[in-house]
């Protein structure tokens, strides 16, 4: 992946305008995922997805209907925030508390939410103080999902139903942490942080109405493909991934790097380098901004969906 500070020198250049890692976003970075995966890590995910709750089974084993539950299994845990009728609702209250150590979930903070604190790490970044993350957050998420999931693998564990669960969470955070706002609060304006740009407002680009930052970012796959599309270019899922996999071809050795706690520092990097560069309170992206902002979230859909693949294969393809 080429420096972020390079990134933003070469990519300030003019736009057209798009409307809309939101649910396209996430799909698209687990459709990437699948052109790098084993024939026995998809056959193992497709047995794996048919035992879990129904949002996610696929419509058969063929090798479209399991890419396309795959895709839907990598918004699931967004999907359960407000989905309150899923085959899990007798563990999610626990699972939400398995980080909590040394204090109980913050509802104040609404961490007692659905496993609200799984989906980012917040390094503090332009901190005069000292903020530690919380300690229920991505990283140990992450880590759990792929230690359980790679367990009940090994042990050929019947529970097809506990590994879809992790599954669905490995497929998820290893977007949530390529996006740049999950890995970051940024602490220059507000000495609480600004929770990853949630309280860091903008205007929305043609429009009146106020944004978040987070917001902005989540949207900025979605908004590529639609850009895309109005070029002319062919918008589903499989072609999208063949596009951007021909044209953003991450380094072998960062695809290797599986390591989340570096791709938190990359996050971070990116944010404290590019996000926050160029953009301003209170006021609307320029088109250079937006730009750049599609180009990097492209980038590292690409970049996501490799990591992603390469962990599943070496869980999946034993």
């Amino acid at each position: 992946m080429i420096g972020a500070l390079a990134l933003a020198s070469v990519l300030l250049v003019p736009a057209v305008r798009a409307r809309a890692w939101d649910e396209t976003g996430h799909m698209q970075i687990a459709d990437i995922a699948w052109t790098r995966l084993t024939d026995k890590a998809k056959h193992e995910i497709g047995e794996i997805l048919m035992a879990g709750d129904p949002i996610t089974r696929p419509a058969s084993m063929s090798d479209a209907d399991v890419r396309a539950a795959f895709r839907k299994a990598a918004v699931f845990p967004d999907t359960i925030k407000y989905n309150k009728n899923t085959v899990y609702e007798d563990s999610i209250d626990a699972m939400n508390k398995t980080f909590f150590v040394t204090h109980p979930p913050n509802s104040a903070d609404n961490e007692d939410v659905r496993c609200k604190t799984w989906h980012y790490y917040d390094v503090a970044i332009r901190d005069k103080g000292s903020h530690a993350p919380k300690e229920s957050n991505a990283l140990v998420a992450l880590a759990k999902a792929r230690t359980d999931l790679a367990s009940l693998e090994a042990s050929g564990s019947s529970d097809r139903k506990l590994e879809c669960w992790w599954l669905t969470w490995i497929a998820h955070l290893a977007g949530d942490l390529h996006q740049p706002l999950h890995c970051v609060s940024n602490h220059e304006t507000l000495p609480d942080g600004d929770a990853g740009g949630n309280l860091f407002m903008i205007k929305l680009p043609g429009s009146s109405r106020p944004g978040r930052l987070h917001g902005s970012w989540d949207g900025a796959i979605t908004r590529a493909i639609a850009d895309e599309k109005q070029q002319g270019m062919p918008a589903a899922f499989e072609e999208i991934s063949q596009r951007w996999t021909q044209s953003y071809a991450p380094a072998p050795a960062d695809v290797a790097n599986v390591d989340a706690m570096a791709w938190v520092k990359s996050g971070a990097a990116l944010s404290d380098t590019v996000v926050y560069v160029g953009i301003e309170q209170d006021h609307e992206p320029t088109k250079g901004y937006e730009t750049l902002q599609k180009d990097l979230s492209r980038r590292q859909a690409v970049l996501g969906g490799a990591r992603l693949a390469a962990i599943l294969n070496d869980i999946l393809s034993k």
